[in-house]
């Protein structure tokens, strides 16, 4: 390998990377290092070298975001027991000052010509007014920089009427309710505050939901106590005709065993074979999970603090929800405030994970992203140390979507 000696290689380096740099605003220093080591025959340690500092020079300027989660509230209607909000505060609410700035943050550092907003909480319709005072400025903010906005909100449902519906179809923000299963299972977590469950009253709202949003979305977490009713649940909740699902086993401190985990597998096949059926019979309905390949994954790390960021109430801003939900403050990992500052060399760690890879990981044999962040915090005490539960997790899906496939490749399933 040749060492770096040369001006005019030099010179030529620093050209291309300029306009490597600036073609790509979100760029992976990984790709730029293995450019540089190819174009200009240089050592693998000198190319990474080079891509280090070109990435330390221009993070704080670079654009790269495709999404913001804004967290209008920790505040919540309800007491759902495995809530990723450990904290909950009536206080802590979004101004529409914080809102705007947030906003502009992922506007003025877009780099993609469509990005996402999503709505969050806590119970974020608690605070539809400022939604609605947020959602034309966003759009008006957007269309003077050609960017497009797409919408979402995940909701508990227990709020919604026609004026909020209304509403979100006008500016199509795509709702997703929380439905953790039949009446049983879903009024066992998700409760008021005074103990009442809350399973009929969202059931009889999606009549009038789907007269405004026809496609409808359903998380589905599945509790540990739950898992021998999986398959009800979802066949119940199919049922309602809801098209699509998000179906999640609840993890946060407390793990799951190796033999509830084994279950959750097995009954997770059996929800396959369902869906497949409901499938071949002409029934309108998605999951993404059996869909995918089960090769598909194959960076470390999701797109929280890469492409995509989280907003709390009073504008702190982490690379994900789930994080801010997180008591420790490590855990957290705060870079700063929409109102007074960020600090976007920070996020270096989660736009470049793979270098975070534990060495155990680099030698297993099945390809994975890593775990969730925040979950791999409050069982390991590192946001990039995978849990055993995560592990584990990871390869039940792998295995149902291999299966999946498999069904597929040798005929057994025709719609």
């Amino acid at each position: 390998m040749k060492i770096i000696t040369n001006q005019n290689w030099q010179d030529e380096m620093v050209k291309f990377i300029g306009e490597y740099t600036g073609e790509n605003p979100g760029y992976s220093p990984r790709d730029l290092a293995f450019l540089l080591e190819k174009k200009f025959i240089i050592s693998s340690a000198d190319a990474a070298r080079l891509a280090s500092l070109a990435d330390n020079k221009s993070a704080a300027g670079r654009t790269g975001l495709a999404a913001i989660e804004l967290n209008l509230t920790f505040n919540c209607n309800l007491i759902c027991s495995y809530c990723f909000i450990h904290d909950k505060g009536a206080h802590e609410r979004m101004s529409f000052a914080t809102a705007k700035n947030a906003v502009d943050l992922l506007l003025e550092r877009a780099s993609y010509p469509i990005v996402n907003i999503t709505f969050i909480g806590g119970e974020p319709l608690l605070e539809f007014d400022l939604i609605k005072r947020i959602t034309p400025y966003a759009l008006g903010a957007a269309t003077k920089r050609n960017i497009m906005i797409t919408w979402a909100i995940t909701t508990n449902g227990t709020l919604i009427n026609e004026e909020i519906l209304s509403f979100f179809a006008q500016n199509k923000i795509n709702l997703l309710l929380s439905l953790d299963g039949g009446q049983k299972n879903h009024d066992r977590y998700r409760k008021t505050k005074s103990g009442a469950g809350t399973w009929n009253q969202i059931v009889n709202m999606i009549p009038l939901i789907k007269t405004y949003q026809p496609w409808l979305g359903v998380r589905m977490t599945v509790s540990a106590e739950a898992i021998d009713d999986m398959r009800e649940d979802f066949n119940q909740i199919a049922a309602l005709g809801i098209n699509q699902f998000i179906i999640a086993p609840a993890q946060g401190a407390t793990c799951w065993n190796k033999e509830q985990i084994e279950r959750y597998g097995l009954n997770l096949v059996k929800i396959l074979q369902d869906y497949h059926e409901l499938k071949r019979r002409g029934y309108q309905i998605f999951i993404e999970e059996f869909e995918k390949n089960e090769y598909e994954y194959r960076n470390w790390g999701c797109r929280a603090g890469s492409s995509s960021l989280a907003v709390a109430p009073n504008g702190d801003v982490s690379p994900c929800s789930k994080m801010l939900g997180l008591t420790d403050e490590k855990g957290k990992y705060i870079i700063g405030n929409v109102n007074t500052g960020i600090d976007f060399t920070l996020l270096q760690p989660f736009r470049e994970p793979l270098y975070k890879q534990p060495s155990f990981c680099r030698q297993c044999t099945r390809k994975c992203s890593g775990g969730c962040y925040a979950v791999n915090f409050e069982q390991t005490g590192d946001h990039f140390t995978a849990s055993e539960e995560n592990c584990l997790f990871w390869v039940v899906c792998q295995e149902t979507k291999r299966l999946s496939k498999l069904l597929y490749r040798n005929g057994y399933l025709r719609y």
